[in-house]
């Protein structure tokens, strides 16, 4: 089943990706591992993961999943999205697809049998964070949902760090891209991608007119696995690769900032340190917020500057919830 909203609008950014419910919780050492939670990310099934909810007391429940969440406040900044991802027929599909009608982002949710996947984040006493996701029905999502048609009315595509793991879908979507001459976008999303994948991603950007987010950890990482001799802390491998007029790379520093790698230069963003009660989401928001402000004419570097005041929005509360008075607080459409 196909269901979408505002269609035959242009599309500035058209997000691909898993569509996940994230749950926020906290909990104690001795219930995590009477369950099983001893990694700091794990898989497991949705039977088991389910089984771990009625022991966690109140939770906090949001739609989720990186390019869910850059739609949304993209969305909510202004600019025309489109959302792709795959869900279950049941209370969670029901409540990610509500979340994406009520930031006014335009969507095509398939349909599928498993239920829709679910993320738990949970805080424990001890200041750790153990996050365990079922993806289930977001890996449902084949290469027929996601429409040519779509991609050629969109400006920028931008495809969620998880789908590297995916190399026919990714070739897929990017092969589209490529004939329609736009851009592509993703965020690397873990070190473990960063590492595992660093290969195809430099492919990917070779062939590819394509913007890269990362975060610090991930950085290092994707220039370990990248460089694999010669590697430099002071970023040189990285701006190595942004000598053309693309890629764009962009390196998140949490509190410290950005840099940006870009057309032959080198930008640093800083920002002000806040107290974040929750930085889950933040590296969406900086995401949505630098290509938001880069499409509407932005340079590089006022982009970055734009998305740390954004990600800033997020960060006194779970993902993207209340991201919308996070946002008026800001008073980001008046200076966007």
């Amino acid at each position: 089943m196909t269901e979408s909203r505002d269609g035959e609008k242009e599309i500035e950014i058209f997000c691909i990706g898993n569509a996940l419910v994230d749950i926020y919780a906290r909990c104690d050492e001795e219930t995590a591992s009477r369950f099983g939670i001893t990694e700091p990310v794990q898989h497991v099934e949705m039977k088991q993961l389910k089984k771990i909810l009625p022991a966690l007391g109140e939770y906090t429940v949001v739609s989720g999943g990186g390019a869910a969440n850059v739609a949304k406040i993209a969305s909510l900044l202004g600019t025309k999205t489109l959302f792709t991802g795959a869900v279950g027929n049941d209370e969670y599909g029901r409540l990610f697809e509500k979340e994406l009608a009520a930031a006014g982002v335009s969507y095509r949710l398939r349909r599928k049998l498993s239920p829709t996947g679910l993320c738990l984040v949970l805080r424990l006493d001890t200041g750790e964070t153990r996050v365990v996701t079922s993806p289930s029905a977001a890996l449902k999502l084949a290469k027929r949902d996601i429409r040519p048609e779509d991609i050629k009315k969109t400006r920028l595509v931008l495809i969620d760090g998880y789908m590297l793991h995916r190399r026919d879908m990714m070739r897929h979507i990017l092969r589209m891209v490529k004939q329609n001459e736009i851009i592509a976008a993703m965020d690397i999303s873990s070190v473990q991608i960063a590492r595992s994948f660093a290969r195809e991603v430099l492919e990917y950007i070779s062939q590819y007119h394509m913007i890269l987010f990362m975060n610090e950890e991930e950085a290092e990482a994707f220039s370990r696995a990248g460089a694999f001799c010669g590697y430099d802390k002071g970023h040189s491998y990285l701006f190595s690769l942004a000598k053309r007029e693309f890629p764009f790379i962009v390196a998140k520093q949490g509190e410290k900032g950005a840099l940006v790698f870009a057309e032959g230069s080198m930008y640093r963003a800083e920002t002000q340190a806040v107290t974040a009660a929750e930085s889950t989401g933040a590296g969406d928001a900086f995401a949505a917020g630098f290509l938001n402000a880069w499409m509407h004419g932005r340079t590089v570097r006022e982009s970055a500057d734009e998305a740390n005041r954004i990600a800033r929005a997020v960060l006194d509360a779970p993902g993207t919830h209340r991201v919308h008075e996070g946002l008026a607080k800001l008073q980001l459409r008046e200076t966007l």
